[in-house]
This record gives structure tokens, sequence and C-alpha cells, in this order.
């Protein structure tokens, strides 16, 4: 099952008792992580989803919880990126794998953008080496 919260439906007394009731829990209570983020999300004005592991899904679901359309989200269900089951003619995603699939899109997404920074600083090096622009050149440029 997926319970959704819009931050505009959380008023600021529900926030304050998710909080006083995680501050109730010992510090290393899942629990406590779990209302913690959730008061912190409510706080900040951004929506909040509870999702229960086992639950399946509709890929139009899964697409909405992971802010993309139905289908985008079928091309990764296609190239098997995204585990899923059929029931009878249609698909479903199970929580777990849909939580898996977005923590590696986002590790991937991560390591591209690593790439694209260390490969346009080697490209700066590169060029610097190949073309090195002296001081009085660079004050010529500025100069116009």
């Amino acid at each position: 099952m997926v319970t959704t919260i819009a931050a505009k439906q959380a008023p600021a007394a529900d926030v304050q008792v998710l909080e006083s009731a995680a501050a109730q829990l010992p510090e290393s209570s899942q629990v406590r992580v779990l209302l913690d983020t959730l008061a912190r999300a409510l706080g900040r004005g951004v929506g909040a989803a509870l999702l229960e592991q086992d639950t399946q899904m509709s890929p139009n679901e899964a697409a909405d919880l992971l802010g993309m359309s139905r289908p985008h989200l079928l091309t990764f269900m296609d190239a098997g990126a995204l585990k899923f089951t059929r029931v009878g003619s249609h698909r479903r995603i199970a929580a777990s794998d849909l939580a898996d699939f977005a923590a590696r899109r986002e590790a991937a997404g991560k390591f591209v953008a690593e790439a694209k920074t260390g490969a346009a600083q080697t490209d700066a090096r590169m060029i610097e080496k190949m073309a090195p622009v002296t001081e009085e050149a660079l004050a010529e440029l500025d100069d116009l």
C-alpha cells in the first residue's frame, strides 16, 4: 500500500506531533528516523509517501512516485532495468524493486555528473598544455 501526504494537507500542529513522537524514541530507532524524515519533509513544504515494501503497483503509480512519465518508465521496464511481474496482461512493480531501481538511477546520475566534471577539467588541462595562454594575452583579451 502507498500512503501519500501532500505538504498542504499537513498542518504545523501535525508536524509538531511527529517531532514530539520521534523525540520519545531511542536515537537508534528506525521508526524515529522515519518520523524525523517525515516531519522534516512536511516542515519544508514537501509532500511525502510511505510505501510498504511488499506493495505491488502499476506502472502509472510507479511513474508518479519517480516523477517521470509512464512511457519513459516502460522503456526501463522493457529494457530489463526495472523488474516487474505480469498479472494477466497487466504489469506490476514491487516497491522494493522500484526502490532499488531509483537508487541505481540516482547513483548512475551522480557517476555521469562526476565524469562530465572530470572530463571538462581534463579538457581544460589539455588545452592549456597544447596552447598555453600567457598573462599578456589574457590582458589583451580583457582590453577588448
